[in-house]
């Protein structure tokens, strides 16, 4: 049984308590990805106020600490808990800022303790690594740009490794798990199951590209597995001469997986870091190798029956298990767990893993022809036992071998190992702990010998190898061959009158030849004479008519030339030149004038001076006639933008698409609207609201247009001597008499 709770500690990893009350511990692991725990604990507990705090640490069951990160507070009624969220200490790598001091900008072969251990300095000595397997040497770019834990997944990716944490320890290994023999079987511990494949990501024939575009074509084709070969020699022109002419491997499955609209499904790698044809091609298997199946995933929810059953296999991360679950199209089929939900303190609750078939066969079985001895030896075991049968074959094997070599081979009673010449026994080659001695009289004399001290010959016949330093001669009449170079006249080699370094660079007193051919051409009494140069099969030549041409070049000086021909032009500056895009017609132009365009009556139409202050400051603008038509200016200190012109036109397509005016807009002159103006309130005028007022005030004492009289004047009569004057309705009664006196 485990143990049924945890052990909480602070942030200095000192015992505060066991949780006591706490519930759903739930932990989730992935391959090279997260390890995290979860659990739910009520907020009046004492779990929760006295023991659980930010940045302090539980210890789960394996005695792994978690880190606690987060708490999530939940209310249903009364009901108040907290969701609790840790993951693995060693993630604390994350807070440590790898040292500006130890980045690697580039580096070659380097092993990857060099590099775990940069990490563990960088750390203060607090987390460690115990490498498990043997990594290749690897090519270093850029290591060490953000924090140890950025470092580590670098790690990860470059050496392909996998990280199995072991608190401040990390182990790394090329894989994880092993196969214990777990089967996840229906009717015995598949509770539920979902199983999925997808062939979206498959490739058949793998393209790869490696740094500056460059790929293996022109690789010997010795390099290739049978297999790659035997595949490439169906393809017709694949391989030329023993040279690989295409930058391509393709799979075995190809065929399997082809069809007639389709023969192969190609995919591609561009691997920027990569220099080196071999290590582009290693790099093309492996991604061959991961694409060339269909990816299989499942998530499977089991029964734990190892919880009530001691015999019953644990699973863990990594494992290789095998799926029997026929109904579902899992007929016997090995993956691997990538993915782990445990509940470790719950029966009730069982494991939840995820399983894939990526990456599951071992790289080196795959791609590699073994010799037989090897076959031999890797088969002995099967499942931990040894088989009989191979195990007979290896050892009768063994014994030729042994036989084999006492054809030529002595073992004399006084040690060491004697190889005598078949058919002149006296030349004879003897191996002991002083050295390698060489004798042609049955080892009366020794003719040659190579011990500690050096080599001992009476002469060396053959191409020289590699040698540090080669001496003929004695005092300062000396020739010199070392790792500097060939030096002759002095015991320094600097000092030397004569030297070559290691460059090809070559410093003489004097050197007297008749002549020397380069290419056609010779160096005579000081000069080249020639018909032409060529150097590196037509990428730089100069013709006898002084013609020069190259595919790039760098010049640290000046260049000077009536004319200037090309592309493009990049980088630097440009003074006091005249830029134009024509000779003549519609052009634009810049010099140290200014800016100018041209219309295909070569008149000028825009224009940026350089003649003052103001003229550089202003764009100026001319008609088709060459007459001013206005400028755009900012003259003024005062961020003012000025466009003038004695006939300004600001307008859109059509008067139905808007022209927008944001800001305070203050009109100088008369503004007409010929379309009218919308938008506007009677108080965006000054003063309107006050002139409607006053005619309003005005109407109010006026009558009715539909007020009307029943009694109206139709005639009127004035007498003189009364001074009367008399108004008469339409029926001729007098209904208004006005005196006038």
């Amino acid at each position: 049984m485990p143990n049924p709770t945890m052990k909480v500690f602070d942030k200095n990893l000192r015992r505060v308590g066991t949780l006591i009350d706490s519930t759903d511990i739930q932990r989730r692991r992935r391959i090279n990805s997260d390890y995290e725990l979860t659990f739910m604990v009520p907020m009046t507990s004492d779990d929760y106020r006295e023991k659980i705090a930010i940045k302090g640490h539980v210890q789960d069951e394996r005695g792994q600490f978690y880190v606690i990160q987060s708490r999530s507070r939940s209310r249903e009624g009364r009901k108040l808990t907290a969701s609790i969220y840790c993951n693995h200490v060693m993630f604390k790598l994350n807070e440590f800022k790898f040292p500006y001091n130890s980045y690697i900008d580039e580096a070659y072969g380097v092993h990857i303790n060099e590099l775990t251990q940069l990490i563990t300095t960088a750390t203060g000595g607090r987390f460690t690594f115990a490498i498990h397997d043997t990594f290749e040497l690897h090519d270093v770019k850029d290591f060490g740009r953000g924090t140890c834990l950025e470092a580590l997944n670098k790690i990860v990716d470059m050496y392909e490794c996998e990280v199995e944490p072991d608190n401040f320890v990390i182990n790394l290994r090329k894989r994880i798990g092993s196969d214990h023999g777990l089967q996840y079987r229906l009717k015995k511990n598949i509770v539920s199951s979902s199983f999925k494949d997808k062939g979206e990501s498959l490739v058949t024939r793998m393209y790869a590209q490696m740094k500056d575009g460059r790929t293996f074509i022109g690789m010997d084709a010795s390099l290739l597995t049978d297999l790659e070969r035997s595949l490439l020699s169906n393809v017709p022109g694949a391989i030329v001469n023993g040279k690989l002419a295409v930058n391509y491997l393709i799979s075995p499955f190809a065929e399997y997986w082809a069809s007639d609209s389709v023969p192969f499904y190609d995919g591609e790698i561009i691997e920027q870091d990569i220099e080196e044809a071999e290590d582009l091609l290693k790099a093309t298997r492996k991604a061959l190798l991961e694409q060339e199946v269909v990816s299989l995933e499942a998530t499977i929810s089991t029964a734990d029956l190892f919880k009530i059953d001691n015999t019953e296999p644990r699973p863990h991360l990594g494992d290789d298990v095998m799926c029997i679950d026929p109904d579902m199209g899992m007929n016997r089929m090995k993956a691997r767990i990538t993915e782990l939900t445990e509940y470790p303190y719950n029966l009730d609750k069982h494991a939840e893993p995820t399983i894939s078939n990526l990456n599951l066969r071992d790289y080196d079985d795959i791609i590699s022809d073994l010799e037989r001895n090897k076959n031999i030896t890797s088969n002995i075991f099967s499942n931990g036992k040894i088989r009989t049968d191979v195990f007979e074959s290896f050892a009768k094997q063994a014994v030729i071998d042994i036989n084999n070599s006492k054809t030529e081979l002595i073992y004399p009673p006084e040690g060491g190992i004697l190889a005598q010449e078949k058919t002149n026994p006296l030349e004879q080659v003897r191996l002991t702990s002083n050295g390698i001695g060489i004798s042609t009289d049955g080892w009366q004399s020794i003719r040659a010998a190579i011990t500690a001290r050096g080599v001992v010959a009476e002469q060396v016949i053959g191409q020289l190898g590699n040698f540090v330093s080669m001496l003929i001669g004695n005092g300062e009449d000396i020739v010199q061959i070392n790792t500097n170079g060939i030096a002759a006249g002095a015991s320094s080699f600097n000092s030397a009158p004569f030297r070559l370094n290691m460059k090809g660079d070559l410093i003489a007193n004097s050197l007297t030849a008749n002549y020397a051919n380069i290419e056609y051409s010779n160096f005579k009494n000081g000069a080249i004479v020639g018909s032409s140069i060529n150097v590196g099969n037509g990428m730089f030549t100069v013709t006898s008519g002084g013609i020069m041409s190259a595919v790039g070049a760098n010049f640290s000086g000046s260049i000077t030339a009536s004319t200037v021909t090309g592309t493009n032009i990049n980088g630097g500056t440009i003074t006091g030149s005249l830029i134009r895009t024509a000779v003549t017609g519609r052009r634009v132009e810049i010099d140290s004038v200014g800016f100018r365009t041209f219309d295909s009556d070569n008149r000028n139409r825009i224009r940026i001076n350089t003649a003052s202050d103001s003229d550089i400051a202003a764009i100026s603008f001319f008609g088709s006639g060459g007459s001013f038509a206005g400028e755009i200016n900012s003259y003024q200190n005062s961020g003012q933008l000025t466009i003038f012109s004695n006939d300004l036109w600001l307008g859109s397509n059509n008067t139905a698409n808007p022209i927008r005016l944001q800001g305070a807009v203050n009109f100088g002159g008369a503004a007409t609207f010929n379309y009218g103006a919308t938008g506007l309130t009677i108080s965006s005028v000054t003063g309107l609201q006050n002139e409607i007022n006053s005619i309003w005030t005005s109407l109010g004492g006026k009558a009715s247009t539909s007020h009307t009289h029943t009694q109206y004047a139709v005639n009127m009569t004035y007498d003189p001597s009364t001074k009367n004057l008399k108004l008469f309705n339409q029926n001729g009664t007098a209904i208004a008499t006005v005196n006038l006196s």
